[in-house]
């Protein structure tokens, strides 16, 4: 007997309490074992044929159905649903399971006429009398607009019960409520359908010839998974806190995960798409297709690294763990350093490279130009000079400045030269050496050692939009001929760096390259508020185009909040009333709240409103970060706060403005951290200030909410 898990199944038991989970985890074990055990009270629902339940306790029902296989058919429990009693009945009541007469895929659908759509709704609210409507033609349904008919949407998977309701919606807005109602890949086409996309069908499904395969078929395992590991099942079972996405892809973003590369390959798209996950899934493919690969996931700050070893986890069985490390980028190098070079010089961090400049570029300060400062001569060297290592004069007098806004004649090069040979110099005596002349020594190393060993036969880099020219040049020559590359990143999220071709390093991703375009993590009113931040496109240095124009988000939940406070203290317990509304209101544990700011200098206003709050003595507290701390990570609710006129765009980038950076470019980025902050909210936002609110809210929200 096989046991199928419905995604719906895996959604619900998030939204149990741990207790709820574990008993209902353990029970659903204990079928997989032995499904005629009289302790579990199996019965039949009654209004409803083909359902049956399975008692958990005095109060939790599961909902599954079992088959009566024909002969050579396989047998299935099917596990969809479980919640409290009386929920769970009225869930059975509700729903049938269908294989799909087009698409052959097997489907949970929520019966119409226990629904109340949209048109009901109008209907409802005419019953006392007619409504004034709109003088002018009527509007066109977004179906007849697009020439889609019954037969079409059959095509891309919407259930028969609900082709009339579709066709009937006279708004786009009545699309997107019968979408909630749908399984996943005929709402991601309602969605589509109402953006005024039409969707593309996928290949027709020989029928019936494949009826005796239900749920195993690619077009069943984004909502079903077969269970063909006792393991797979209690972990999953066990840590499905982490979510869904564990389990179950999307077809898109299993064809780009559950593929072999022959040369680098890169998977971008916006914030939410899915872009870590498959990363990881590729990961996963790689470990069980290729016994002998040895992979390393990587990524940039510490957060992001601990979030992917957390997410791995679960999703990989423990000897895949075992030739699986997870490190951030400059440990990598580290480790690679010791091992291939002993004996190296020091490695300064780069608090410790700054100090250093800013202590080398005053006492020098003499042999700058006039209109030069010693803070552009450290930023000079930081941006331009040691991240793409450049050591000798000729380099620097011919480098292409890009990213940096100022222009700088041959004899203004030659006096910054002079500065940088002191850093050098004192680099050396000191036995010192950057990150980036670490990254740029290995490069060299690995070019004059084709035939060394290398531990890693792939590497998975996360939000690989923000390498620099040397971690990039250190990658491909330890990857030389042998170890495959996998990037996953946004290009609207560049941050840290400024854009550089990898066409030069050898790294050509035209056509090698996949945009993802469905977005799985945040609703769709967040997702549109915080793309107002964005351009509809981005181009990176390679003329590689990421287009935000056709995303879709497949849930839908409040709006934004916008609250500009008068000052700093009503700011502090207006934060502080939102987060006890989600603590009562709607029930969000503590660890799945995060509270995000500009700079360090915000932390005591965020600090102060979670010491007023209801989250203040959770023994998980809810996350406390600077904006770029959040980049990669996910919250069920996010405040992003203290968005002051004089805090976002930060007042120390406005000063560089014409003399490190461009103006244009310190926008950009202060754009892209907002934006970040924002998408790491999967279901509720916040976005607050004090006094005059920043210029940056007004692309947002057109009437932010005043206090």
């Amino acid at each position: 007997m096989s046991v199928v898990i419905a995604q719906s199944f895996m959604k619900q038991l998030r939204r149990l309490t741990e207790r709820e989970q574990g008993m209902v985890s353990n029970t659903v074990l204990g079928l997989q074992y032995d499904s005629t055990s009289p302790k579990f009270n199996i019965h039949q629902v009654e209004g409803n044929a083909g359902w049956w339940t399975c008692y958990v306790n005095a109060d939790l029902r599961i909902i599954f159905k079992r088959n009566k296989p024909q002969k050579g058919e396989e047998k299935h429990l099917v596990i969809c649903w479980a919640d409290h009693h009386d929920a769970a009945y009225l869930w059975a009541r509700r729903h049938v399971l269908q294989q799909h007469p087009a698409t052959g895929a097997m489907q949970l659908v929520e019966i119409p006429e226990v629904v109340e759509t949209p048109q009901d709704a109008a209907a409802a609210s005419v019953a006392d009398g007619p409504v004034a409507r709109p003088a002018g033609k009527p509007a066109v349904p977004p179906c007849a607009r697009l020439g889609i008919g019954e037969g079409d949407l059959l095509s891309f998977g919407v259930p028969e019960l609900w082709t009339k309701a579709v066709l009937e919606a006279g708004t786009d807005e009545e699309l997107l409520a019968i979408g909630e109602h749908l399984p996943p890949e005929a709402a991601e086409a309602v969605l589509k359908i109402a953006v005024g996309e039409r969707p593309e069908a996928p290949e027709p499904v020989a029928m019936p010839d494949d009826a005796g395969l239900p749920y195993r078929r690619d077009v069943d395992k984004r909502s079903w998974w077969v269970v063909t590991d006792d393991e797979d099942l209690r972990t999953a079972l066990r840590d499905s806190a982490w979510g869904s996405w564990c389990v179950y892809l999307h077809p898109s973003q299993r064809a780009i995960a559950e593929r072999s590369y022959a040369s680098a390959f890169r998977v971008s798209g916006s914030a939410g798409t899915g872009k870590t996950v498959v990363a990881l899934h590729h990961a996963r493919h790689i470990l069980r297709d290729e016994p002998g690969s040895v992979v390393l996931v990587t990524t940039f700050s510490d957060n992001l690294a601990d979030d992917l070893a957390y997410r791995m986890k679960p999703l990989m069985r423990p000897r895949e763990l075992e030739r699986c490390d997870t490190r951030t980028f400059v440990e990598f190098g580290r480790e690679t350093y010791d091992k291939a070079m002993p004996g190296h010089p020091r490695l300064l961090t780069s608090g410790e490279l700054r100090n250093l400049l800013d202590e080398i570029c005053a006492e020098n300060g003499r042999m700058l130009p006039k209109g030069i400062t010693p803070e552009f001569a450290a930023s000079e060297f930081e941006r331009v000079v040691d991240t793409r290592g450049i050591a000798t004069w000729p380099e620097y007098r011919d480098a292409l400045r890009r990213g940096v806004f100022r222009r700088l004649s041959e004899e203004r090069r030659r006096a910054l030269w002079n500065v940088f040979e002191v850093v050098y110099s004192r680099l050396g005596e000191k036995g010192l050496v950057t990150a980036n002349g670490m990254f740029k020594a290995l490069a060299g190393f690995y070019n004059d050692n084709p035939g060394r060993r290398r531990l890693y036969t792939h590497i998975v880099v996360d939000e690989s939009q923000d390498l620099c020219e040397m971690e990039l040049a250190f990658l491909v020559a330890y990857a030389g001929s042998g170890v495959k590359l996998f990037f996953a990143g946004d290009i609207g999220q560049r941050i840290a760096r400024y854009s550089f071709a990898w066409r030069p390093f050898g790294i050509d991703l035209r056509g090698r390259s996949r945009v993802l375009k469905v977005n799985y993590r945040t609703t769709k009113q967040i997702r549109e508020t915080a793309d107002r931040l964005m351009a509809d496109k981005t181009e990176d240095a390679d003329e590689i185009v990421q287009e935000r124009k056709g995303t879709i988000s497949l849930m839908s939940g409040p709006k934004p909040v916008f609250r500009q406070f008068e000052d700093v203290e009503g700011e502090i317990e207006g934060v502080a009333a939102w987060l006890d509304e989600m603590h009562d209101k709607f029930n969000v544990p503590s660890e799945a709240v995060a509270i995000f700011f500009r700079s360090e200098r915000e932390h005591a206003r965020a600090s102060a409103a979670l010491a007023r709050s209801k989250y203040a003595d959770a023994a998980k507290p809810p996350k406390l970060d600077v904006m770029l701390g959040a980049k990669g990570l996910e919250y069920q609710a996010v405040a992003v706060m203290c968005c002051d006129a004089d805090v976002i765009p930060s007042p120390e980038r406005l000063a560089e403005a014409d003399v490190i950076a461009g103006l244009q470019e310190i926008y950009d980025t202060e754009r892209n951290l907002l934006y970040v902050a924002c998408t790491r909210a999967r279901d509720y936002l916040l976005v607050s200030s004090a006094g005059i609110p920043s210029e940056l809210l007004l692309d947002m929200s057109d009437a932010p909410t005043s206090n």
